[in-house]
């Protein structure tokens, strides 16, 4: 009884403690109402927890609560005041005060915890409830005590998750192994101690990774037959041993080293432990592919920038030629002459001898959906400019210093070669950002002979840079092409595409490709813009163009 009493007394004068002239003279202000002030917590401690509300909503107060006691910890207040109470290892009572500052007021809470009891019933204490751990894992002691009737008996321990070892145990602490996680999700686990059929438990939480794994091959464009050599690795640590590689669609298991015997794209990925790495395509190529141009920079991302100028013109247009010897002046002006690739749209009139069907699906696109092509000549810029110019060779210097560029973050490099009655095209994108692209190959042809309408001089009858096919298949409303797909920050993905040359070809001997490159731009509602372009001939390569 006289412990009770004390508490009586205790209670009494904390109660005293939170009233006073402050108190009276704002009646009217919030106040904190608990379901309970005195809070009552076992000789074996843990989470404990009081019930408050506001009595004014939108008082707009902060609450705070602070204790002296070293055996209480982690107090926190949200919608309750939660808080840790250490184990009590002694059969003394013991009492503490939580201090809540609301406002002006100040409200005192008790916090009283029981002894052991001196009785022979078995406990098993542990003092440390939650034990955290890094990803990286590693070995760990958890101490604990036992009390009562069989005190000097070991416990049975064990671990409810198999990521969890435990290695030995004394009397007085368990010696565990965390493995390590990989995965990126936290997760938890339970060590039990267990005697007498008493038992107590931790909580074992072991944060997730901030690693990936990762695939790696020594080629992402073999040649059919040809070996290919992959390495998984997850963080600094080679995994390859303890990894399998797997086909993306079918899930099967593939052997590493793996020999492809089909011409096409591959994608794999690695699974370590359960997590899998990000799908890493193998573009296998035929033996008759050209190889990819060498980077002569492998280190550098400032390439030179080229932006895509496509001429509207036709044989029939009586004014075009002024756009072509315009054009011609441009070409020939070493301040302008490296900043863009062109190609040439006969799409005026059906007669002419360098028209095709792309040719007229392109002009469709300006003309319908970007609108800026209103007349013949006409002479647009990349696919989402919003302007378009004569052959006032004023207003296209005007808008190519508008667009040009000290340099951009991301090129391709070309090589292309004829191969029966099809175009091999090998490529390969390289990118500073990580960024999604799309990609079209434009089959050009020169030396294009048609009698053009009001040429002033013999040249103009000869055509150039005639668009007479497309790798994909475009329409009207869009002429962006294919997915070439993501690419991540400072990394080159290659590729080889194969397309058939068109009836309408005359002289083969006078082909070339014209690669485009596009990503989302913000500046134009995130619609697909030119990012980058390269120029190559049948028989040649065009390697990566960096800034000088």
């Amino acid at each position: 009884m006289r412990r009770f009493y004390l508490l009586a007394a205790f209670v009494a004068t904390l109660l005293v403690g939170c009233s006073g002239a402050d108190s009276q003279s704002e009646e009217h202000a919030s106040e904190l109402i608990f379901s309970s002030t005195v809070i009552t917590v076992g000789a074996e401690g843990g989470p404990a927890e009081v019930v408050f509300f506001e009595t004014s909503a939108d008082s707009g107060l902060t609450i705070e609560a602070t204790t002296t006691s070293e055996w209480i910890s982690n107090i926190t207040v949200e919608d309750r005041i939660k808080f840790d109470v250490e184990a009590n290892d002694t059969p003394a009572q013991r009492l503490a005060v939580i201090d809540v500052v609301y406002g002006s007021n100040v409200y005192n809470l008790a916090v009283q915890q029981e002894g052991i009891t001196e009785e022979t019933e078995t406990k098993i204490i542990i003092p440390q409830r939650k034990v955290e751990v890094t990803a990286t894992g590693g070995t760990f002691d958890l101490f604990y005590t036992v009390s009562g009737g069989i005190a000097s008996v070991t416990p049975e321990v064990s671990a409810s998750a198999d990521w969890i070892t435990i290695d030995s145990v004394d009397a007085t602490k368990v010696v565990f192994t965390v493995d390590k996680n990989v995965a990126s999700a936290e997760r938890k686990a339970s060590i039990t101690l267990s005697c007498d059929d008493v038992t107590a438990k931790t909580t074992v939480v072991q944060s997730g990774s901030t690693d990936d794994v990762v695939l790696l091959a020594d080629t992402t464009t073999p040649h059919v037959g040809e070996p290919v050599t992959f390495t998984v690795v997850y963080g600094s640590e080679d995994i390859t041993s303890k990894s399998g590689i797997y086909d993306y669609y079918t899930h099967q298991e593939i052997p590493n080293p793996m020999t492809f015997d089909e011409v096409g794209e591959r994608a794999l990925y690695a699974e370590y432990e359960g997590v899998r790495s990000k799908v890493l395509s193998v573009n296998v190529i035929s033996a008759s592919a050209p190889d990819f141009p060498a980077d002569s920079d492998p280190e550098s991302y400032d390439f030179k920038y080229r932006m895509l100028l496509i001429e509207h013109t036709g044989t029939e247009c009586p004014y075009c030629p002024y756009m072509m010897e315009s054009l011609k002046i441009v070409e020939e002006n070493p301040s302008y002459n490296d900043c863009f690739n062109l190609a040439v749209a006969h799409s005026y009139n059906s007669s002419d001898p360098a028209t095709s069907s792309v040719a007229y699906t392109v002009r469709y696109y300006y003309q319908k959906t970007l609108k800026v092509l209103t007349g013949f000549p006409t002479l647009t810029f990349n696919y989402q400019y919003p302007d378009a110019a004569g052959s006032n060779i004023s207003y296209i210097y005007r808008h190519l210093d508008t667009l040009k560029k000290e340099k951009q973050s991301a090129a391709v490099a070309v090589a292309a070669k004829i191969d029966g009655d099809k175009i091999i095209v090998s490529a390969s994108l390289k990118s500073k950002e990580a960024r999604h692209y799309k990609f079209n190959i434009f089959l050009l042809e020169d030396n294009i002979y048609g009698s053009q309408s009001n040429a002033y001089e013999s040249w103009m009858n000869i055509h150039h840079n005639a668009i007479r096919d497309s790798y994909s298949v475009l329409s009207n409303s869009d002429i962006t092409g294919s997915d070439w797909g993501y690419i991540s920050a400072e990394s080159t993905s290659s590729k080889v595409f194969e397309m058939a040359i068109p009836n309408t070809v005359i002289r083969r001997s006078e082909l070339k490709v014209l690669v485009v490159i596009a990503a989302q731009d913000s500046q134009y509602n995130n619609k697909y813009e030119v990012v980058n372009t390269t120029m190559c001939k049948l028989g040649a390569s065009v390697p990566f163009e960096y800034v000088d």
